[in-house]
């Protein structure tokens, strides 16, 4: 941002009407950089909180799944109540939640009380970005709004930049509880800056009605699948328990889109999809964050728990991902601009095919080389896939359905990470017990049944698997470690592979879904 003559008063940059639009860039950017930041950044710190905490793997994905589901499936609502009341009050509500979720999660003591924490941080996380884009969009006039919700998105994106780093150096020079004590002083200038910057702005034509019926059964529907699916490899894809969450899903998004075509004000106005663009944008949305997901919970714990990186070093790592994606989200509108837009998702999405492709051939030993060409790859990708679908989607739809549009762009996007973290895991798991097994057995290792169960969570950090190891023969147990490690590289690979054929599914919806192929 320029400041000159008329935006300086002693000495101190001030707001005026020329220079506004860049400061809401600005105070809404901060706030995303909070909310990117605890998406991708708790990752690194995860091995050490359940380690800290006593947390499985399991309860270690709804650390994450937790933060997501709340972020993700009241996104609409939160987008129809700020179309209704107004964009600016629903934000700082957000933003004040957030706080006070962020404190409440540095102070857990068990894994309950994070997890609770964390959906709280997903409610707020969910008032402030619903009405984010929409007031982004309406602070630029219309020639100039590709570049504006460019510029905020790669404000936003210093998160995913800073979120690995962030993470690394607080959980190992401090503690991770200053991973969640970090947001506050920067949420604190969000709020004053948003106060200063930001003007209300609502749907005039918007009734009062918020569709509550809706909003239940479509979180509960949520819910319940992603519960069905991550219990699905600890309790058997048979057990009465993930049968009876997976046909409560189905039941209640069944119920949920019947509400939705019978109330004159649904929480999603179902017909919306009928515009291509906008359908496209979506599906190309979930694509990218389904890998997005996947790839930066279990890279983090090949990193950590296989290779023994540091939560430092780790995060280090991922700034191979991180920076290329926060450059090319600045520099999309350029090169939607020469490529024009539909081309130009559909080369970010083949990156993230590829990219997912290199991962498949990692190992216990490491490759780096492969792992850094991959990371590259993928953020170079979803930088340019991921701010696009944005621009397409709000360009679909009028500006009076603001709100409504970006509140559907974030749960889907959001729910694509949901489910990279949760589908990828359930084969994952499934995966590396089926290897872990017959490694075991085909060593002939001195362990009976119940200390094969224990070994198996020697890389969630289980102290039962590190006080089975250390009853062991020193040779018996370093080859333990060995069979462990390998199991989860193999696994790892083929969970890889199902990502890459998500890539390569969104590459074809892109193509022929998304009609533009001019620059926004």
């Amino acid at each position: 941002m320029r400041f000159n003559a008329t935006t300086i008063s002693n000495g101190v940059p001030t707001i005026t009407e020329q220079n506004r639009k860049w400061w809401v860039v600005v105070a809404i950017g901060i706030a995303g950089v909070l909310v990117t930041v605890d998406f991708n950044g708790i990752t690194v710190a995860l091995p050490t909180i359940g380690r800290d905490l006593g947390i499985s793997t399991t309860g270690l994905q709804w650390t994450v799944n937790a933060y997501l589901l709340a972020f993700a499936a009241p996104m609409v609502a939160f987008g129809r109540l700020s179309d209704i009341f107004g964009r600016r009050r629903v934000l700082l509500v957000g933003i004040v939640v957030f706080i006070v979720a962020s404190a409440f999660a540095g102070l857990s003591q068990s894994e309950l009380w994070l997890v609770s924490a964390r959906v709280i941080q997903g409610l707020g996380a969910a008032a402030f970005f619903a009405a984010s884009l929409p007031i982004v969009s309406n602070a630029f006039p219309e020639k100039e709004r590709g570049r504006g919700i460019a510029l905020w998105a790669a404000i936003s994106g210093l998160g995913l930049a800073l979120g690995p780093l962030v993470g690394g150096v607080l959980t190992q020079m401090f503690s991770w509880r200053w991973f969640f004590f970090f947001n506050i002083p920067l949420a604190t200038v969000a709020v004053v800056l948003t106060l200063a910057a930001v003007r209300e702005s609502r749907d005039e034509t918007a009734g009062h009605h918020v569709d509550f019926a809706g909003l239940i059964t479509v979180t509960a529907g949520l819910v319940a699948l992603v519960l069905g699916i991550q219990q699905g490899d600890t309790l058997g894809w048979g057990s009465p328990f993930v049968v009876g969450a997976l046909v409560a899903s189905v039941l209640l998004l069944a119920a949920f889109i019947f509400i939705e075509r019978r109330i004159d004000d649904p929480l999603i106005e179902l017909g919306l999809f009928e515009n291509r663009n906008f359908l496209g944008a979506n599906a190309v949305g979930f694509v990218v964050n389904y890998g997005f997901g996947a790839l930066l919970f279990y890279m983090t714990l090949y990193l950590q728990n296989v290779l023994d990186y540091s939560p430092l070093r780790t995060g280090l790592v991922f700034l191979a991902f991180t920076v290329p994606l926060v450059l090319l989200e600045a520099r999309t509108n350029d090169v939607s601009t020469r490529l024009g837009v539909r081309t130009s998702m559909v080369g970010g999405l083949a990156l993230v095919a590829v990219a997912f492709l290199f991962l498949t051939r990692t190992s216990p030993a490491g490759g780096m080389t492969t792992v850094l060409v991959a990371l590259v790859l993928a953020g170079t990708g979803i930088g340019v896939a991921y701010t696009l679908s944005n621009t397409v989607g709000m360009a679909a739809l009028p500006d009076a359905k603001g709100g409504e549009a970006s509140g559907v762009l974030g749960m889907v996007r959001l729910l694509g990470a949901v489910f990279g973290v949760a589908v990828t895991g359930a084969l994952f798991k499934t995966l590396e017990n089926e290897k872990l097994t017959e490694l075991l057995v085909g060593a002939g290792a001195a362990l009976d049944s119940s200390d094969r169960r224990e070994i198996k969570g020697l890389l969630s950090g289980s102290d039962a698997a590190e006080a089975t190891l250390k009853r062991l023969a020193p040779e018996v147990e370093s080859e333990i470690v060995r069979i462990v490690h390998e199991a989860f590289v193999s696994a790892f690979g083929r969970a890889m592979l199902l990502c890459a054929a998500v890539a390569i599914l969104g590459v074809l919806t892109a193509h022929f879904v998304i009609e533009t192929t001019q620059s926004e």
